[in-house]
């Protein structure tokens, strides 16, 4: 679109229009007149460039268009919104003007007016709360839990479930929980039948299955292996080889990290110094 070049007949129309007509109005009258199709913001910013004042004040400029309320409407809502919420002027206004206007509405005029309803939030001196004299939030009812009543659903010792992430089986144990402090937990099953059997698995390594099958937990099927070697069996795809190459590559894992471990122990003698 080919940009407007105002000529001396165009800012005497908007210099003569612009003192009677807000710039909404004054847009229509210049296009029909000169058989134009400008927009209110091009008007405005033609007005503000070449510097064409309407000639009022502020406090007596015409009303715009966009204005929401009437004088009337915004009298009435200064008058009752002292001590009502925002929710209680709202129903208020749209019952006695038969209006829908919403709460965000009404709270955006107020707060631009500055008209303030007086309330603080706060209990006044001597305001007795709704639940005093009972023992917590509310008091008992017949649908409480009374003391040493247990849940229905509570299960119980050696419960077991899957876990729906990983696949393990997890086992309810009596052992206190690290992380909630309660007095139960849930514990990886396999973990908890070797650890019955050997005692505490070491920080370093991990109980792991020699046929990949995490559901079969029998002592015979558990193995005690170093990180380094669970990384290495992963890396070679251990869990989908065949069951009759398994333990040749387990014996392979082991071997190259027991050799790795002794390559890296002589390096490091070397770098000190030391033969």
């Amino acid at each position: 679109m080919t940009r407007l070049k105002y000529t001396t007949k165009h800012l005497d129309f908007l210099k003569t229009g612009y003192l009677t007509m807000k710039v909404y109005d004054l847009t229509k009258a210049f296009n029909k007149h000169f058989r134009l199709k400008k927009t209110a913001t091009a008007i405005g910013s033609a007005l503000k460039k070449h510097k064409i004042r309407c000639g009022r004040e502020h406090r007596d400029r015409l009303i715009d268009w966009r204005r929401l309320n009437t004088p009337g409407q915004e009298l009435f809502i200064a008058k009752n919104y002292p001590g009502k919420s925002i929710l209680e002027m709202t129903k208020l206004f749209n019952l006695r003007f038969k209006t829908a206007r919403t709460q965000g509405q009404i709270k955006s005029f107020v707060k631009n007016h500055g008209i303030v309803s007086g309330r603080t939030g706060c209990f006044e001196k001597g305001h007795e709360s709704w639940n005093k004299g009972t023992k917590g939030l509310v008091a008992a009812n017949k649908t409480s839990f009374k003391k040493g009543r247990v849940p229905a659903n509570i299960k119980p010792i050696g419960h077991e479930r899957i876990c729906h992430k990983y696949g393990f089986i997890l086992i309810k144990i009596n052992e206190k929980n690290p992380y909630t402090v309660a007095k139960t937990r849930y514990k990886h099953k396999h973990v908890y039948i070797w650890e019955q059997e050997n005692g505490p698995v070491p920080n370093s390594m991990v109980v792991a299955f020699k046929d990949s099958d995490k559901t079969n937990c029998e002592p015979d099927n558990l193995m005690l292996i170093s990180r380094a070697e669970l990384l290495r069996l992963n890396r070679f795809g251990y869990k989908n080889m065949p069951a009759e190459l398994k333990p040749s590559v387990l014996g392979m894992v082991k071997l190259m990290v027991k050799t790795h471990k002794k390559e890296r122990k002589l390096t490091e003698g070397v770098r000190n110094g030391k033969r």
